[in-house]
């Protein structure tokens, strides 16, 4: 009887098989198709929609919103370097005259009228001023104010003198004893009164052909001394403190 041959595997054709049996030491783990789940589950869900966010690019108005931000952002970053280089100064005031006119501090009230002639003197080499609107002028005696005004709308050129004549009311002013007193002493007397002039208002930069777009608010307040003489009030000492601040 012959004896049986058994088949023999070729180890070529076994390693080229990827349906034979594993070598050793490994093992083949088959899940089935309705079990692998491509959701995320709970836990990664976040970190998930995060992660595919970023593909996603950014719509047109989002676009235009930033590139409007950019401008706004090297605007101001421009100003800002050419206020620090060029440091403008505020234009320097001085009260020329003050004239008072309806004055009656015997009564139990009344409406002072204040004609202020205010001289500005604009410093700056390159840079020209606006006075904008929403200004104010405004007299004080003893902590007291008795009238309110503002000043002109205008232009001034660098390095510029202008002369204002602000016109300032008051209305329904009470005063205390010693004020009226003190007012009465100036009137008849000729005696001197110290009072204070308050200067507050926006003023916008100019450069050259450029309108700067920041603003800044002047405080000017101005301590004078007045006295009457020949029926004229004369100012017989004045000192003016000067700041600004940005907005």
């Amino acid at each position: 009887m012959a004896d049986r041959v058994h088949p023999t595997l070729n180890p070529d054709s076994a390693s080229n098989n990827p349906l034979k049996s594993p070598p050793s030491a490994t093992y083949v783990i088959q899940i089935p198709k309705d079990q692998v789940y491509r959701i995320p589950p709970p836990e990664n869900a976040a970190r998930f929609n995060l992660y595919t966010r970023h593909h996603h690019r950014p719509s047109p108005c989002r676009r235009f919103l930033c590139f409007i931000l950019l401008l706004l952002l090297l605007s101001a970053i421009t100003s800002a370097l050419v206020f620090l280089i060029l440091q403008p100064d505020l234009p320097r005031f001085s009260i020329l005259a003050v004239s008072i006119s309806r004055i009656k501090p015997n009564t139990t009230s009344f409406s002072p009228q204040f004609n202020v002639t205010i001289r500005a003197e604009n410093h700056n080499k390159n840079i020209g001023i606006y006075y904008e609107k929403n200004s104010t002028v405004s007299m004080n005696l003893s902590d007291v104010m008795l009238c309110e005004g503002a000043l002109p709308l205008l232009y001034q050129p660098p390095r510029n003198v202008t002369v204002m004549r602000v016109k300032v009311k008051g209305s329904g002013i009470r005063l205390s004893s010693s004020t009226g007193k003190a007012f009465e002493d100036w009137e008849k007397e000729g005696k001197t009164l110290r009072m204070k002039v308050d200067v507050r208002g926006p003023m916008k930069m100019k450069l050259y052909w450029m309108e700067m777009r920041w603003r800044i608010r002047a405080k000017v307040t101005c301590k004078i001394l007045v006295k009457k003489e020949m029926g004229k009030t004369k100012v017989m000492e004045e000192k003016c403190d000067h700041s600004m601040k940005l907005w």
